[in-house]
């Protein structure tokens, strides 16, 4: 768990070190480089993810949101940020 939570503070720290720099930054077409660079990354990410799946096994997963909504069991925002601080504070 210790190592775990070290990863996470080099990631943090490494986040913050890259805002930092981010923030430095003036010239516009390397922040829209560099917007761009994140928008692919996370595109790529989510499209490996939706490919993990079957066809079969992303229709399930939408069937039981559509269940888990109808059923009342969601959250809104609000209440999933504060569950993740309070999951965050036990860590």
């Amino acid at each position: 768990m210790q190592e775990k939570r070290l990863v996470i503070m080099d990631i943090q720290a490494h986040k913050l070190a890259f805002l930092s720099e981010y923030l430095r930054v003036n010239d516009e077409e390397v922040l829209l480089k560099l917007t761009s660079l994140l928008r692919r990354e996370r595109q790529k990410r989510a499209k490996n993810y939706l490919q993990l799946m079957t066809p079969k096994q992303l229709s399930d997963k939408l069937d039981k949101a559509e269940t888990d909504s109808k059923e009342g069991r969601v959250m809104s925002q609000q209440e999933v940020e504060e569950f993740f601080k309070k999951k965050r504070a036990v860590q």
